[in-house]
């Protein structure tokens, strides 16, 4: 897995779907294809819309969290 700093730069979070109270996004960088998945329960996450694309630095909080937990994974 790469360092957040290489995940989060120039790269875009894709609205990938969303199920059972989560939300998934996909982060492609250069060598490797992520899955993110977000709570949709989550505090900061009940002002906020959700957007089809982000860019990835925006949801750099929950990848952060996700990468210390198990909701960041590497799919290839």
């Amino acid at each position: 897995m790469e360092d957040l700093k290489t995940i989060v730069k120039g790269t875009k979070a894709i609205l990938s779907f969303v199920c059972a109270g989560k939300v998934y996004y996909h982060i492609e960088t250069e060598h490797h294809l992520y899955q993110l998945e977000i709570n949709s329960l989550d505090e900061d996450l009940k002002t906020t819309y959700l957007e089809k694309e982000y860019k990835a630095i925006t949801l750099m909080r929950w990848i952060r969290k996700g990468m210390e937990g198990s909701t960041f994974i590497l799919l290839k």
